[in-house]
């Protein structure tokens, strides 16, 4: 049996003011504590009672209605509470708004007045009206205690009065309030200035700095960027020093020229422009030597026919192995595994086999001992074991087959990330990380966050 709510303590608890809705509030909270009560009792004396298989009969869907009516009744009261904190704050909160808005149109009428006076024109000075907002009003909770269900029915709360302005303004200025922002690189709540860059990622201005001064000396990282989107210079400039920001500048002018020409001192190595079609003396701003803008070497005479020795071997040993020269800037690349979609560290893309842009040839994608060699490479990256290592010979190859025919279909992996606790290696710089790295679930290559989000790979 539930029992009704003690008639004492609700009289005692609405005997002081009837009406009230804080008394009602207060009562309403007691009959709902008191019906949970009740209905946990009541729950604890019917455990094991009955078959867990057993139907479920209407006298206890009808409890389990009784009690889900209880656990609203509970909550409604702590929302009732929670409006009118929110109501009483709102109410000072007006008040202290409607005192600074006041004495700032004050300023203004002054303001006018004076400059009115200075020009010798009537001004009609008007003070500004005190205007309080008025505070929200709750009604009173009318709670009705039947005898056979002694649940009380849904009080009316009555909104604002006033949707006045200084309402509206204080909810601008809690909805405003910036959240913590976290950096993509160093995974930190920033404290200071939060950069946000093309693709949506935030930086704090620690990693943005790293990322430009290892971008002056790794090619593969320049220009800087994140998801493969530049950062625009003009916005993120005022975060770096004078010093980097020059360094910067020659790194755009000397990465984006495809031949380059570097001081042929080693001791120095300066870049001082692009090649010449002949010989050409090009002087080193550093160093003040004279550089071949044609063969690279030591200035010589113009009349001299000059040819690189040095070139012509390199060319012979690239053509014994294999290699190919990027189109776009001239660079030797090999090609170890995977399929004959090169793309450079200029970011050319073109076919391995004819160097044509990629995409414009009519030649085969890949090589069959290359596609089985990088589908055997994917699956040891999932943890199966290779049959020379142990594992099982006909499980190796039957993985081995499915990724080769997924690579066919899908040579190019779009990468999806997964941040993952631990110590290992970045394939991507050679980087051992302590903290974390990012797993491919796809191809499966581990990276740090700097060659995920900054390198162009």
């Amino acid at each position: 049996m539930l029992r009704r709510p003690d008639k004492s303590k609700l009289s005692s608890s609405a005997g002081h003011a009837e009406g009230d809705p804080d008394e009602e509030l207060a009562r309403l909270s007691l009959i709902a504590a008191l019906t949970l009560e009740d209905v946990e009792q009541v729950r604890n004396r019917n455990k094991g009672k009955s078959r867990a298989d057993a139907p479920v009969d209407d006298e206890m869907i009808a409890f389990e209605l009784f009690a889900a009516e209880a656990a609203a009744l509970d909550t409604m009261a702590s929302d009732i509470r929670f409006a009118q904190s929110l109501d009483k704050a709102l109410e000072s909160d007006g008040r202290l708004l409607d005192d600074l808005a006041r004495a700032e149109e004050t300023c203004r009428r002054d303001r006018e007045f004076a400059i009115a006076l200075s020009k010798g024109q009537t001004y009609r000075y008007e003070p500004v009206p005190v205007q309080r907002p008025q505070s929200a009003s709750t009604s009173a909770l009318h709670i009705t205690n039947s005898p056979a269900t002694a649940v009380a029915a849904v009080p009316k709360v009555i909104a604002p009065a006033s949707s006045n302005r200084w309402v509206l303004l204080l909810l601008q200025e809690l909805t405003s309030r910036p959240r913590a922002e976290s950096c993509v690189i160093c995974r930190d709540v920033i404290e200071g200035s939060v950069i946000r860059v093309p693709c949506g990622h935030t930086y704090d201005v620690g990693c943005l700095v790293d990322l430009f001064r290892a971008a002056t000396v790794d090619e593969s990282l320049f220009p800087p960027a994140c998801c493969r989107k530049p950062f625009v210079l003009q916005e993120v400039r005022v975060y770096l020093d004078s010093n980097l920001q020059k360094v910067v500048d020659k790194k755009t002018i000397e990465f984006g020229t495809k031949n380059r020409v570097y001081c042929h001192r080693p001791t120095c190595s300066t870049f001082i422009g692009a090649a010449t079609a002949s010989a050409t003396n090009m002087l080193c701003p550093t160093c003040y030597y004279y550089t071949c803008g044609h063969c690279k070497a030591a200035a010589h005479t113009l009349t001299f026919r000059c040819t690189s020795s040095e070139d012509a071997a390199v060319v012979a040993l690239a053509e014994q192995a294999g290699w190919k020269r990027c189109p776009g800037c001239g660079h030797l690349v090999e090609l170890s595994f995977g399929c004959y979609h090169m793309t450079c560290r200029c970011r050319h893309q073109f076919c391995y086999l004819c160097t044509a842009t990629w995409k414009t040839c009519k030649c085969t994608q890949w090589d069959e001992n290359r596609l089985v060699a990088a589908a055997e490479d994917r699956v040891q990256r999932q943890g199966v074991q290779a049959p020379a290592r142990g594992g099982n010979a006909v499980d190796f190859r039957q993985r081995v087959a499915r990724e080769a025919e997924r690579l066919r279909d899908d040579h190019d992996c779009g990468h999806r990330w997964k941040y993952v606790t631990g110590e290992r290696r970045c394939e991507g710089c050679g980087h051992y990380l302590r903290v974390f790295l990012f797993n491919c679930v796809w191809c499966h290559i581990w990276l740090c966050a700097r060659c995920r989000n900054n390198r162009w790979m």
